[in-house]
């Protein structure tokens, strides 16, 4: 059974220290609106409102992130949001590796679920 824990964030908590190439790729110098961690088992969730869109960003350290975690945290936290207006990209971890000309060591695998916001 699967069960998603929201973690207290630090008042100096920062994702930009958390996820930085991440962040770096989705927003640039764009501003987050609001953000909060959660955990899947060994799977780190974020959920990030950037206003003109909302992004989950799932990482593993140790080994890749399945089809029914996916599914199971877009039915947590975007439980009204269609299918078709979710973009899931699974092969994130290899283009951040390519934008920034490094290896992601820390992450085994890292997915992207994107939600734009009209």
């Amino acid at each position: 059974m699967m069960k998603l824990i929201e973690n207290p964030i630090r008042l100096n908590a920062s994702l930009h220290k958390m996820i930085p190439n991440t962040v770096r790729h989705l927003y640039g110098s764009r501003a987050i609106k609001f953000f909060t961690t959660y955990t899947l088992g060994a799977v780190h969730v974020y959920y990030i409102d950037a206003f003109s869109q909302i992004d989950i960003v799932m990482t593993n350290d140790s080994r890749r992130i399945t089809d029914d975690q996916i599914n199971f945290v877009i039915e947590k936290l975007m439980p009204d949001v269609a299918r078709t207006d979710i973009e899931i990209n699974q092969a994130a971890k290899a283009e951040i590796e390519s934008e920034t000309h490094k290896k992601l060591k820390r992450f085994k695998d890292l997915v992207i679920i994107e939600h734009k916001i009209d």
